[in-house]
């Protein structure tokens, strides 16, 4: 492989990581299943993920653990 494949090949992977890294990150921080959006994001986009989260927002107990910590 030349140098172009070779850092095709490392962007590719770099933005897949990335848009992988996206929705669970925000999943965790939501209180929401970090695997079970691993999976959405797998099986629709990345895209369609962070919205549906975005929508969704967090879980009762992570909201009320946010006003506790104020």
């Amino acid at each position: 492989m030349d140098a172009t494949a070779v850092l095709l090949l490392v962007m590719v992977i770099f933005l897949f990581w990335i848009s992988i890294w996206v929705p669970a990150t925000m999943a965790a921080e939501r209180g929401r299943s970090v695997f079970g959006w691993l999976l959405l994001t797998l099986f629709f986009s990345p895209m369609i993920t962070i919205i549906a989260l975005l929508v969704l927002g967090p879980t009762v107990e992570k909201a009320l653990e946010r006003m506790h910590r104020r």
